[in-house]
């Protein structure tokens, strides 16, 4: 038995708290297309770059710095849809000591410890983003500024923060 979902269902649904925040859904779509396009972009721009370089000995100029921040925006984009669905990389070396410990807090523990972690991580990059853009700081070769990579990632951190502690929360009720 289906029903037909229409935007003023979905807004009562999500009202009564029977459907995830369609807002932040929508954030972590739009971040995994971003994820998926920087990543796809650092695919072929690494293929033309080895291309160019052994079958034309011309590389692409400042490909490596380019890849750099391709692959910081891809990781950290990523990042907020990894916390959304927990599953984050982890080791288990002491989970079944800890969880016969305090099998009911373990969870709560560890999502604690990852927004402490997130939300230091995500103020250091701001502090760096703040201190780039005073000293107008570069890239070495491409001389681009650094300060928009840096922020975007301490707002990936920050989102993923958020992320964790709504399921702190949830987890609680």
């Amino acid at each position: 038995m289906y029903a037909e979902i229409s935007l003023n269902n979905l807004f009562i649904l999500e009202k009564e708290g029977l459907v995830e925040n369609s807002n932040s859904k929508k954030l972590e779509q739009v971040l995994q297309w971003i994820s998926a396009i920087l990543l796809f972009i650092m695919m072929v721009l690494t293929f033309v770059d080895v291309l160019g370089r052994y079958f034309f000995n011309a590389p692409i100029f400042g490909a490596a710095e380019m890849i750099q921040f391709l692959l910081a925006g891809t990781i950290f984009a990523a990042l907020p849809r990894v916390s959304a669905e927990n599953s984050h990389i982890a080791v288990n070396l002491f989970v079944p000591a800890i969880t016969r410990i305090i099998p009911k807090t373990h969870n709560l523990i560890i999502n604690l410890f990852s927004v402490v972690g997130l939300l230091i991580i995500g103020v250091e990059f701001c502090r760096m983003a703040w201190h780039a853009l005073e000293t107008e700081r570069e890239t070495v070769v491409l001389e681009w500024p650094l300060v928009w990579i840096v922020l975007f990632c301490g707002l990936c951190c920050f989102i993923a923060m958020a992320i964790q502690v709504n399921w702190i929360r949830e987890s609680k009720a």
